[in-house]
């Protein structure tokens, strides 16, 4: 079975966050913005506000990529530990 390939712009978007980490408040605050500097669909992009982990895994979006937008929006990845923890530290 052949993965998906992530919608335009989405992979780009979340490279671009881990580069430069003083651009992901825009994430909660304004990522409306973030959508049209990298060409992401309109169709995705309620998925992006508030999807599930599996939901965005759905469009194709890279697993590692999935959990730290989800941490970046403020959603939970898993409900044991919060991977932000681990994240934040760095």
């Amino acid at each position: 079975m052949l993965a998906r390939e992530a919608p335009p712009g989405v992979h780009e978007l979340i490279e671009h966050l881990i580069r430069s980490p003083a651009d992901r408040p825009l994430v909660k605050s304004g990522p409306d913005a973030l959508f049209d500097r990298f060409g992401v669909p309109e169709t995705v992009r309620p998925t992006l506000r508030s999807g599930s982990r599996d939901e965005l895994s759905a469009l194709g979006i890279h697993p590692n990529m999935v959990v730290k937008w989800l941490i970046w929006s403020g959603r939970p990845t898993m409900p044991f530990f919060a991977i932000s923890h681990y994240f934040d530290r760095r």
